[in-house]
């Protein structure tokens, strides 16, 4: 057991960044609405995802251990000359619910009627398609970061 023990409280890495991110859109954004409810459906829809940073370097010195120096709402305040701005925009339309479903190995509702004459529904996930490519998606990280930093004043 050692006898000093320092926890430093470094900035973040941007691989820690993304699963925040990934953290707040499927634990937050996501289940926050309402239209996105399982007794929902849609047979046409699109969807726009923008992501907008405004990141700074890490200032030169060590903040508290367990202290959290954040709260800040971008764009940031006071920006060193080192901040960066991206913005990147996704934008999907799906015309075909059974392609997006196969395309992402979403299982597929199926109806099976027996010589009984019952009906079944049992839910089928068909292998990846390479020939559904990306689907009808468009993500735009060039024209979007202009875009924000005229947007910022940046």
């Amino acid at each position: 057991m050692p006898l000093n023990e320092k926890v430093v409280n470094k900035g973040l890495s941007g691989e820690e960044l993304k699963r925040l991110i990934e953290h707040d859109v499927i634990h937050k954004l996501l289940p926050n609405e309402g239209l996105l409810s399982p007794y929902v459906s849609f047979g046409r829809f699109g969807y726009t995802i923008t992501l907008k940073l405004h990141l700074d370097q890490p200032e030169l010195r060590d903040y508290p251990p367990i202290t959290v120096k954040g709260g800040e709402s971008v764009p940031l305040v006071g920006p060193s000359e080192k901040a960066e701005v991206a913005a990147h925009t996704l934008t999907r339309t799906i015309d075909s619910p059974n392609a997006e479903r196969v395309r992402v190995g979403i299982p597929i509702p199926i109806t099976k009627k027996g010589l009984d004459g019952t009906i079944q529904q049992e839910m089928v996930t068909y292998p990846p398609q390479p020939e559904l490519g990306d689907g009808n998606v468009k993500l735009d990280m060039d024209e979007s970061t202009v875009e924000l930093k005229k947007e910022w004043g940046l």
